[in-house]
């Protein structure tokens, strides 16, 4: 609202109207984006080298990310390499232990198939310590140690 009671236009501020001016000819236009200016080819302040200086720093940036990309890659192969080498050790380890699992799968099967022999039954229970009733079973302990390395030395 301005002080005569009537509401502010778009074109007005709350401090009066706003007023825009045309640059002259040649001139750049002033405002927000005076930053670019517009420099003609015989002006003494313009640096032909510039363009040069911004393509060098262009080609820097650019050698830069190839060289970290580089970096990247090989950081990436060599992970990759570890986890072939060590899927790899696995995997032969796993085969190893499936060939053990069957050689064991097939004594099983073979000890299986001469369960009913009267004879190699007697035999796996009396590996598991099985007497019949009137047998007597002996344990023999060997002495120990330090009672082995106390004897008197047998000498001439």
């Amino acid at each position: 609202m301005l002080d005569s009671g009537r509401m502010a236009s778009p074109r007005e501020a709350p401090f009066g109207p706003l007023r825009f001016s045309t640059p002259a000819s040649g001139e750049a236009p002033a405002g927000p984006r005076g930053a670019t200016r517009v420099v003609p080819p015989d002006d003494p302040s313009r640096d032909p080298r510039r363009p040069v200086r911004i393509a060098r720093g262009v080609s820097a940036v650019v050698v830069v990310l190839a060289l970290v990309g580089l970096l990247q890659a090989g950081v990436m192969i060599a992970i990759e390499s570890r986890r072939l080498w060590t899927a790899e050790r696995e995997i032969a380890r796993l085969e190893r232990e499936v060939t053990d699992l069957r050689r064991e799968t097939t004594d099983l099967i073979e000890i299986a198939g001469r369960g009913g022999d009267e004879r190699f039954r007697e035999h796996l229970a009396r590996r598991q310590g099985y007497v019949y009733p009137d047998e007597t079973r002996y344990v023999i302990v060997p002495p120990p140690a330090s009672l082995l390395d106390d004897r008197p030395a047998a000498g001439p």
